[in-house]
């Protein structure tokens, strides 16, 4: 979209959405809300993908969003497994692992991926491309965000000097962690006291070279140089080195640095240094998300240290949770007071998410020899020769807040996607049977009777039921009835006393219940909550 100047005669360009910066966070949510059919305008100061090394993983939350937008197969070449993690303290001693789970995997995917950030949004941006009611121009800057009450005006230049006035219904600022939307704003950042300069480098290696490299991801904890070594998919690899006292922190990425750098594992000619940058790592969360028809996403609203893996991840949840809000709000399904629910549930998970994090980077970056050696001791208890051995997906909380039956079984936990298959077809992934949609999701362990019962109260609230069962057969009444091969809903369901779950758009589960009266309860909580009881 290349927007003019225009006339008073021409009304300016009015969008359901507009979205400020066009990252992996706003592209996403562009992707999302596109496929909801809203109208979308998006506004990026950059002409290009940015070219640096940033994130270098997301989760199976976040590929499960992708899947949504219809691009998980077109990911592949960006993307790998992530391997599990080893920590090294002082004198090279293992002192902690972090491995994924196994398998069957909750959500089908991978647990853990890493990638080459530029090749997933370009990926993103192709796929927002092919959907019309989405608009997005590159090369223009927001000047200035003014919210009446009943819309947003906006005010952008471009980069030919131009200026650009539209308006919007919503504004959602995906414009980073400097935020001009939220400086506007005037919007505070809590500071969780984590400030440190690091060097990224990311690094081609020659295919004779790789098997020198260390088979697993590793943190080095030790106080004379606090780095990361990561696993990226085909030849890359990814160093992270803390920057010491004395040193610069940024600007100085010569080669002959890097190589000093790296010099531990790889030699020139070993290897091809791709690109590098200086960083600061922050632990930082926005007060506010909403501010009227304005709201936060991504880095505008939060920075995570990257020890866990989930800086971009957050910003995808984000996109995954504002998406289908925005899309019932615009169309009157839902009442304005639905986005409230946004701060409620993603502030919450991304400060306890930001706070772990912060534990993990200072594990990583103690640089006092003493400390470092009381921290591994205590990380070792009293059997040193037994490193603690943690589940990267079980660190990561729930919703614990917002629109959920708090106290329910299952309340605000994430409904498993397993593969399913109706009667004489292929299997899908779950999530692929209904559009985005409130529904009822139920295990296969269930009487004719009480199926019945359970498709009477959903249909009272127009609301499919999904019958998950471990073998092949007929539905009850209209239930859609699939089958899974190896029980892992059904086993998720047993384990909290379930028979099923009410489960939103964005695949929380609002509320487990073991009979037809518990799943009636639930849709009677979900009508009278105050961010939808004026639908």
């Amino acid at each position: 979209m290349e927007p003019s100047t225009r006339s008073s005669a021409q009304p300016d360009p009015h969008y359901d959405v507009a979205i400020i910066g066009y990252g992996p966070v706003g592209a996403t949510l562009a992707g999302l809300l596109g496929r909801y059919g809203l109208s979308v305008g998006v506004f990026e100061k950059s002409t290009d993908i940015f070219a640096q090394p940033r994130a270098v993983g997301f989760d199976h939350d976040a590929m499960r969003i992708f899947q949504r937008i219809g691009i998980a197969a077109e990911l592949a070449p960006h993307i790998a497994p992530f391997r599990d993690a080893e920590y090294f303290g002082v004198g090279g001693r293992l002192i902690q692992r972090v491995r994924h789970m196994p398998p069957p995997y909750p959500l089908t995917w991978a647990p853990n991926y890493t990638c080459d950030q530029p090749g997933v949004e370009a990926v993103l941006r192709a796929a927002v491309a092919r959907q019309s009611s989405v608009q997005v121009a590159l090369g223009h800057e927001l000047l200035q965000v003014a919210d009446d009450g009943e819309g947003v005006r906006l005010e952008l230049c471009n980069d030919a000097g131009e200026t650009i006035r539209c308006t919007a219904g919503y504004v959602v600022a995906c414009d980073g962690a400097s935020s001009p939307v939220r400086r506007m704003l005037g919007i505070d950042l809590e500071d969780f006291q984590y400030d440190e300069p690091w060097i990224v480098v990311d690094v081609l290696v020659n295919d004779e070279h790789l098997a020198q490299l260390p088979p697993t991801n590793v943190q080095y904890c030790q106080p004379e140089r606090p780095s990361t070594f990561i696993t990226c998919p085909g030849n890359h690899r990814r160093w992270e080195f803390m920057t010491l006292p004395g040193e610069p922190d940024a600007g100085q990425v010569s080669e002959e640095r890097l190589w000093r750098l790296l010099a531990r594992w790889l030699k020139p000619g070993q290897a091809r240094i791709w690109r590098a940058a200086a960083y600061r790592f922050h632990a930082l969360v926005a007060h506010q998300w909403r501010r009227g028809r304005v709201l936060l996403a991504g880095d505008s609203a939060h920075q995570t240290p990257p020890f866990l893996g989930q800086g971009m991840c957050q910003g995808l949840r984000d996109a995954g949770n504002l998406a289908w809000k925005l899309e019932q709000v615009v169309r009157g399904l839902a009442p304005p007071a639905l986005l409230d629910s946004y701060t409620a549930e993603r502030r919450p998970h991304v400060v306890e998410t930001t706070r772990l994090a912060k534990v993990f980077g200072c594990i990583i970056s103690e640089r006092d020899p003493v400390l470092a050696r009381a921290r591994d001791a205590r990380m070792l208890g009293p059997e040193p020769g037994n490193a603690k051995t943690l589940v990267r997906q079980e660190l990561i909380p729930g919703l614990g807040a917002g629109l959920i039956a708090a106290g329910a079984p299952l309340a605000g936990k994430v409904l498993p996607q397993p593969l399913v298959a109706l009667p004489g077809a292929e299997p899908v992934l779950l999530d692929e049977l209904t559009a985005p949609c409130w529904r009822l999701v139920i295990s296969g362990a269930i009487t004719a009777a009480a199926l019945a019962a359970l498709v009477a109260v959903a249909t009272r609230h127009s609301m499919p039921v999904i019958n998950v069962a471990d073998a092949p057969g007929p539905g009850g009444d209209t239930a859609l009835r699939v089958s899974e091969r190896d029980g892992l809903l059904r086993r998720w369901l047993d384990a909290a006393g379930c028979i099923g779950a009410l489960v939103r758009p964005d695949h929380y589960v609002f509320g487990g219940f073991d009979s037809a009266a518990g799943a009636a309860t639930l849709l009677d909580l979900r009508a009278a909550s105050p961010y939808i009881r004026n639908a």
